[in-house]
């Protein structure tokens, strides 16, 4: 079964990804991390499930995060 857009919300904070405030009308919410110039995009209420495009680029972004990490 796959998790709920509350729960990949949880995951973010913890990896550090601050919410950037809305911009607009919509479900759409930009997160972004200190260290990386890409933005997280999250569409869908809290209840949805994540779609699997959004899995995708979060282990993507987490992947950049540790290599980053790995270099200091």
């Amino acid at each position: 079964m796959p998790r709920k857009i509350r729960e990949l919300k949880a995951q973010i904070t913890r990896e550090g990804f601050v919410y950037r405030p809305k911009r607009g009308k919509g479900s759409h919410e930009r997160w972004r991390h200190p260290l990386l110039n890409k933005t997280l995009t999250v569409a869908g209420k809290d209840s949805d499930d994540v779609p699997r495009y959004l899995e995708k680029q979060l282990t993507k972004l987490l992947a950049e995060l540790d290599a980053l990490k790995e270099d200091s």
